[in-house]
């Protein structure tokens, strides 16, 4: 499984609810999710809470028990321990948008963010806005 620092894959999360402990979804009309550097051929991108179940009113997910999520179908799931194993993955199309001209369920968006489905991320950052 491919590790960040070795396939040099960064993509990162905005969102304005805080992630919380208590188990629960929250919403955010403007959370989107970046991708800086990823597949050969593809620049810099924002992938929008566009997807193909975008009314599900889930941006973000915060357990104690569990490492933060990202959109109803986990578009993006880190899991606990993230950095000693490869259980986290992204499955994006699912609330935030699919790579234009690629649609939810296909490898190539399994694999758009971190260059497989599965993954372990040497560091991960969630940026929040505050007033």
């Amino acid at each position: 499984m491919p590790r960040f620092h070795e396939t040099l894959n960064i993509f990162k999360h905005i969102c304005e609810a805080v992630i919380i402990s208590s188990c629960l979804w929250k919403y955010d009309a403007n959370a989107f999710l970046f991708s800086l550097v990823n597949k050969p051929g593809w620049g810099p991108v924002k992938l929008s809470q566009t997807g193909q179940y975008s009314s599900n009113g889930k941006s973000i997910y915060g357990c104690s028990m569990y490492g933060p999520e990202f959109g109803g179908g986990r578009d993006l799931s880190v899991k606990n321990y993230a950095s000693s194993n490869t259980n986290s993955y992204s499955y994006l199309g699912n609330t935030y948008s699919p790579p234009s001209g690629h649609s939810y369920g296909s490898s190539f968006t399994k694999s758009f963010l971190a260059g497989s489905y599965y993954f372990q991320p040497n560091e991960v950052e969630v940026f929040y806005e505050t007033t």
